[in-house]
């Protein structure tokens, strides 16, 4: 089964897309289920669980902004302060019953990098991020096997057309959110999906750059 394990709505400061939205919209493509992980925000994943139903598995989440950089919370419904530790946010979100990831660690803006990376017991990284460049995710899988972590693959998606531009799959059948969690946990999961090429880098360069003026030079 296939999730999309990263995606962003309105309650993000850098997306405009409907939580319903998002989920009709993975779920006529074909997906079995994603994850909501707006900055430093919940509130998205009720809406998005009561548009999904019974029959499209909806992954609470948080990508919780650091003093280090970005890690996403899956499991979680409780806001993570921001600009704690890396450690801390990890600490924070097993605490809670959680699994912490290390987001695109290997990213220009908002990587962790891998000194930071490799002092966190993360369960996993984020190997396959569709807004990351190729060397980017090739890095990331490349010390994820070297330290036998587990692996995430998501789109980092702020616009309805890059969902499922990368995704996690799953083995099994009829998966509840406790059964994708343990996955992620575990290491059972594989990841595929697209880089990000020239095209697309422009218009995130172009986006980050201009919304990142417009918040004062305030990181997200």
């Amino acid at each position: 089964m296939l999730f999309d394990l990263h995606n962003h709505t309105r309650y993000s400061p850098d997306s405009r897309v409907e939580p319903r939205t998002l989920i009709a919209f993975a779920r006529r493509i074909g997906l079995a289920g994603l994850a909501i992980t707006d900055h430093n925000e919940v509130r998205g994943v009720h809406e998005a669980e009561e548009a999904a139903g019974s029959d499209f598995l909806v992954i609470p989440g948080i990508e919780v902004s650091t003093r280090d950089g970005h890690v996403l919370a899956y499991g979680v419904r409780e806001i993570i302060p921001r600009d704690l530790s890396a450690a801390e946010t990890a600490e924070r979100i097993i605490a809670l019953g959680g699994v912490p990831v290390a987001a695109h660690p290997y990213r220009f803006w908002y990587g962790l990098g891998e000194a930071t990376t490799l002092r966190i017991p993360f369960a996993a990284y984020e190997t396959r991020n569709s807004r990351t460049l190729r060397r980017g995710n090739e890095r990331a899988r490349a010390l994820a096997k070297a330290r036998n972590v587990g692996e995430t693959g998501g789109s980092d998606s702020h616009f309805l057309n890059e969902i499922a531009r990368a995704v996690t799959a799953v083995e099994g059948s009829q998966l509840r959110v406790e059964d994708v969690l343990e996955a992620v946990a575990r290491g059972r999961t594989r990841v595929q999906g697209l880089d990000r090429g020239p095209v697309a880098t422009a218009r995130y360069v172009t986006k980050c750059v201009g919304e990142w003026l417009l918040r004062g030079m305030r990181r997200i």
